[in-house]
């Protein structure tokens, strides 16, 4: 198991435009907690980035030995908004920068049935060049469910077409979130994202779900037991040899600092790599 940490823990979580650390500390705080990789976010850097930006991430990802995990290309995709789908009418600039930075896995969403001719034209190109597109288990697309993302898998029908499982999101729109839920999406998973919340009605932020309308969370630190039990999942891949990615998604917590954040992380979950 590879573990990577995103790039949204240097975001508050009413803020995904705006990042708290420079990409250059974040990667060498990523790497002096000896996170594998890292996942990258428009926050960060994007599509839009200038070269001298691409180029200079190249470097310090050399210098710090540390490999990019995923990108998260462009904002709307970040807030998965009404243009979160745009990303697949045009894919190229996002197989551009993946190859630029050297990872093989892109985020899309897939939000309505129209958008899937457009995600195998998206997949056929990324082919061309052995990327793969990841849709996530998320609020307002067609994979909130387990049942909808196999039904997802199948008609996409493309091999290069991958998951990344979020259980916290699967828990608002009502799903399955458990290790069987997992074990069902497991063939498909090449990452796994993990960000712990508690549903609460007076939480301040709101999930827009299509199957439960605006489900009310409150983000709680990672080894919360009264959120999600991430243990339990991680022994799990272990027990199944999962060589692929495990990504820490956590937003910034209001009472904590990034560098610590970071820390706390790697404490918690670098353990469980083999």
């Amino acid at each position: 198991m590879k573990i990577s940490i995103s790039s949204r823990i240097t975001e508050q979580s009413d803020n995904k435009e705006k990042s708290f650390l420079s990409l250059d500390s974040f990667i060498k705080l990523a790497s002096k907690n000896k996170f594998d990789g890292v996942s990258l976010r428009p926050s960060m850097i994007s599509t839009q980035s200038s070269e001298y930006l691409v180029n200079q991430a190249q470097n310090l990802f050399k210098e710090n030995n540390i490999k990019v995990s995923m990108i998260t290309s462009n904002i709307h995709l970040a807030k998965n908004d009404e243009f979160a789908s745009d990303i697949l009418r045009n894919i190229t600039p996002s197989l551009d920068l993946a190859e630029k930075l050297k990872t093989s896995l892109i985020r899309i969403m897939i939000k309505n049935s129209d958008d899937i001719f457009y995600a195998k034209k998206a997949l056929d190109e990324a082919k061309e060049r052995n990327l793969k597109l990841l849709q996530q288990t998320h609020w307002g697309t067609l994979a909130e469910t387990i049942d909808e993302t196999v039904k997802l898998i199948k008609t996409v029908n493309r091999q290069n077409f991958g998951i990344t499982f979020e259980p916290a999101n699967l828990m608002a729109c009502g799903s399955d979130f458990n290790k069987n839920a997992l074990n069902q999406l497991l063939p498909y998973t090449e990452n796994f994202y993990f960000q712990n919340i508690i549903l609460d009605k007076k939480g301040k932020h709101v999930f827009p779900t299509i199957h439960n309308g605006d489900v009310r969370v409150k983000y709680v630190s990672l080894d919360n037991s009264y959120g999600i039990n991430v243990f339990s999942f991680l022994d799990f891949l272990r027990e199944k040899k999962y060589n692929k990615w495990f990504t820490v998604h956590q937003p910034l917590l209001e009472d904590q600092t990034v560098e610590n954040a970071i820390e706390n992380a790697s404490k918690l979950f670098l353990e469980y790599k083999f």
